[in-house]
């Protein structure tokens, strides 16, 4: 049978509360004769606050989008059915830390019997993208993936099969930290294609610090010790609505916060200080703020010399350190505990489990000029010197923090000014409210967001080690989104090293046009994907459904609910939801292991991903390859010695559903001024600078030393297409959706009915555009039809919109449509926000 997919529409709240309870009712009862006939459910009949049977059972939930929260729910169910969210406090905070709940949790039950939840699997029969479909069954559906697989791999090689994930469910055995799926895909050979998001910030800091997780920040609840909570580029209050009422708490408390953010964000309006700085310019604002601490020799000169690399002298013909081995000393060899355990990454590929052992280590140590004018290994010197030269067989050496300081000279606040827009005496006010600690530096993914984005990052971590106050209560710079539990065991029972390195999906693109990667032959011709929309979510959406997904033979998604991406596949899996599955959650804000019941059995034809995944082995040849049941892997995950010496097992953590995973509250990284460098200093002078991930590419080493401001690639005031676009193009998280996840839910979209973009009313006077219409925002790559809002909280010059609205959703186009897919070489970040565009009433064309 062909059917053909349309977006649901008309539903209010209390037409689908009609809706919910008999299509779970009839699911439970096995009748097919309420399933829609076009793959989603159809709305029947539940009243709200109806119960019926001996009442309600309440189960322990855990929200687990991309927001990061992971917030706790009760989950309501009567007679099989879930009826409602509520909140639930968290046990491993007895202040209540977290007991909270948003409108996205407590909208829940739509998303779980929503009219455009997937029901069975089905195959594509029209045209890509054309939404008709013919239903099949399970067994069908795995043969014709497997068996396509099968000859795509003997004909093009293992490497063509390619999986990829994004955000959708942070879960240990279905979701995006499972080790499952490296089970799987590394024993058929496939490739990993890594979303490339919201890693500039995580270069541009861990290469001063050392990785300790991806996104690293005192616990919000320290908010409150700090006197100045500067927060650059997050607009917490909707993108973390979990962590903001730690930032209320701390005004409560008496901490000034200080918003840097070209927009008027909620909490700008909120902020004791709102500094609008131009776009993609945080790094010239951090560095000049350095500027004056340095002009007014107000560093902590201490902390410098003694937790940073500032006395390391710097070879001028290398750019290297000048190591004692150049001077004619032998490295240092010394036993150290190694193997024990290491910080997980956001893929769950970094944490190492076992016994710890003796290995040797050498040091070749870095040389220092000491008071007495000699020079010295570091740690014999007595007093190593900030300031000073050194002439090394005709080799001229300077001091780290010389020629971080001759870079900091440049940007002057007059100067600054004109090019963050920021006034002079604004950014001396800034400085020295960064210098009266503790002071906490809360970045977002605004500055993230750029080809300069690593610089923005490695600026402000580099003023951290200028001023000391990092590491203490009160004092840090980071992201703090959300976090990879550390000590647990990526490597689980059937799990075989990937033959493949994986590729960042910003070169797939070009792969998928020329069949080769790094230069040789690597043709794709299968994708699975899994937790994710990369349609919607990944920049230049054109590109991506010509070039990609064009260019593969099988494109497969697996998915509760209708989304861009689905719309595309060619076979199309239904997933089960979160409240359908059990499932243990190591990745959150919350720095807990959670634990998130079953509370109904997956609806219509769902499976969760792990039982996906078990079909998948077989049909591929191994039926026994995933052989366990989700408890025991689960146990795998968790029963480790470094958490065993917490109390934090498996078992222990079902029992209390959640279990903070360190010895101390709040959480504090960096104590002590303790760093994962190879000196266990912070290195603001980055002796041998490397990328985010290797994809073949070239970079300037040199400019990757110290941080730097420079412009992006195209969001600024003169670059190659200003000519023709001269409106930088923003985006904001909304309240209402975490990326494009709720975009469906039509509870919330009585809240938050249609596309919009904002616009500061210069702008669009100069254009002729009244508030409230429809207008095309375009560029080279694409367009976007969307209503027109006025708020003269934007700064000239930038339109802002909510992001992720679906395809189907616009009157025409997308915004992902307009975004470009260069990129920073170290960084290989997308960036969301480096475009221009310009906008026009629309035609209706």
């Amino acid at each position: 049978m062909t059917e053909a997919y349309r977006a649901a529409s008309g539903l209010t709240r209390r037409s689908f509360l009609k809706s919910t309870g008999a299509v779970a009712a009839a699911a439970a009862a096995g009748s097919a004769g309420l399933l829609a006939t076009s793959g989603v459910a159809q709305a029947v009949a539940y009243e709200a606050g109806q119960t019926e049977g001996d009442g309600e059972q309440i189960f322990c939930g855990v929200c687990r989008g991309n927001c990061s929260g992971t917030c706790k729910l009760n989950l309501h169910v009567v007679d099989g059915k879930i009826v409602k969210t509520s909140k639930r406090s968290f046990n491993s905070f007895p202040d209540g830390r977290v007991d909270r709940i948003c409108l996205r949790g407590l909208s829940q039950v739509y998303n779980v019997y929503g009219p455009n939840r997937i029901q069975y699997p089905m195959r594509r029969v029209g045209e890509r993208g054309s939404g008709e479909w013919e239903r099949i069954t399970w067994e069908e559906a795995i043969k014709e993936i497997t068996d396509e697989w099968k000859r795509i791999q003997a004909e093009y090689g293992e490497q063509a099969i390619a999986y990829t994930r994004g955000s959708g469910n942070l879960g240990a055995i279905s979701g995006v930290a499972s080790p499952m799926y490296n089970v799987f895909f590394n024993k058929i050979n496939a490739s990993m294609i890594k979303i490339a998001r919201d890693q500039a910030n995580t270069r541009g800091i861990n290469r001063v610090v050392g990785n300790l997780g991806d996104w690293v920040l005192n616990d919000p609840s320290d908010f409150k010790n700090a006197k100045t909570l500067f927060v650059w580029g997050a607009n917490i209050t909707d993108a973390q609505i979990h962590d903001w009422h730690f930032v209320a708490d701390a005004q409560d408390a008496g901490t000034k916060l200080v918003v840097i953010d070209p927009i008027m964000t909620q909490l700008a309006a909120r902020a004791d200080m709102w500094v609008p700085v131009k776009p993609a310019t945080d790094a010239a604002l951090a560095l000049s703020m350095m500027h004056v601490m340095v002009t007014e020799d107000a560093v902590n000169k201490p902390f410098l010399r003694d937790s940073t690399c500032a006395p390391f002298l710097v070879r001028s013909d290398t750019g290297k350190f000048l190591r004692m081995s150049d001077l004619g000393v032998e490295p240092e060899v010394i036993e150290v505990e190694a193997g024990a355990v290491s910080a997980a990454s956001s893929e769950n590929k970094g944490a190492q489990v076992g016994k710890a052992k003796t290995v040797q280590k050498i040091i070749d140590h870095p040389a220092v000029l000491d008071a007495d004018g000699a020079v010295k290994s570091l740690p014999e010197a007595v007093d190593p010197q900030l300031n000073g030269t050194y002439d090394f067989n005709g080799v001229s050496c300077r001091t780290a923090y010389d020629l971080l300081v001759e870079d900091i000279m440049e940007y002057a606040p007059e100067k600054a000014q004109d090019i963050c827009d920021v006034p002079a005496e604004t950014i001396v006010e800034l400085a020295h409210l960064a210098l009266d600690g503790p002071c906490t530096h809360r970045l977002g993914w605004g500055s993230n967001s750029y080809t300069n984005g690593v610089h923005a990052a490695h600026a402000n971590i580099t003023m951290a080690a200028l001023t000391g106050q990092i590491g203490y209560p009160g004092a840090g710079t980071g992201v703090g989104d959300f976090k990879a539990c550390w000590g647990i065991n990526a490597v689980v029972k059937g799990m075989t090293a990937a033959k493949y390195p994986m590729i960042s999906a910003l070169a797939l693109p070009e792969i998928m046009r020329t069949d080769k990667w790094k230069g040789e032959d690597y043709p794709i011709r299968s994708l699975y994907v899994y937790a994710g929309n990369p349609v919607s979510n990944q920049v230049n959406t054109n590109e991506y459904i010509n070039d990609v997904i064009g260019n593969m033979d099988l494109y497969v998604v697996a998915d509760y609910t209708f989304t861009d991406t689905v719309k595309y596949a060619d076979i199309v899996l239904p997933a089960s939801h979160w409240f359908e599955q059990q499932e243990l959650v190591p990745i959150s804000a919350t720095q807990c292991f959670l634990h998130s019941e079953k509370a109904i059995d997956p609806l219509y034809e769902s499976k969760s991903d792990f039982e996906i995944l078990k079909l998948l082995a077989a049909g591929m040849g191994y039926p026994d390859l995933i052989d366990l049941t989700e408890d025991e892997y689960m146990s795998q995950v968790v029963d480790t010695p470094a958490l065993g010496a917490l109390g934090i097992t498996y078992d222990a953590i079902k029992e209390n559903e959640d279990m903070y995973w360190y010895a101390e509250k709040p959480w504090i990284p960096w104590k002590n001024a303790e760093f994962r460098t190879e000196s266990g200093r912070m290195e603001f002078y980055v002796e041998n600078p490397t990328v985010q991930f290797d994809v073949g590419q070239e970079f300037d080493e040199d400019r990757e030393h110290l941080p730097r401001y420079f412009n992006p690639t195209e969001a600024y005031e003169g670059s190659p297409t200003w000519d023709k676009y001269k409106l930088i193009l923003l985006s904001e998280r909304p309240r209402f959706r975490v990326h494009s996840m709720w975009s469906d839910n039509g509870y919330l979209r009585e809240l938050d009915p249609e596309p919009t973009i904002k616009m500061n009313p210069a702008d669009a006077e100069a254009r002729g555009i009244a508030d409230g219409d429809y207008v095309e925002v375009y560029n080279d790559r694409g367009h976007c039809v969307a209503r027109a809002v006025f708020n003269e909280g934007i700064r000239p010059g930038c339109m802002v919109y909510p992001k992720s609205w679906q395809q189907h959703q616009h009157k025409a186009g997308c915004w992902s449509e307009l975004l470009t897919s260069e990129y920073d070489p170290v960084g290989v970040n997308e960036s969301y926000f480096d475009n221009l565009v310009e906008v026009r009433v629309w035609n209706e064309e």
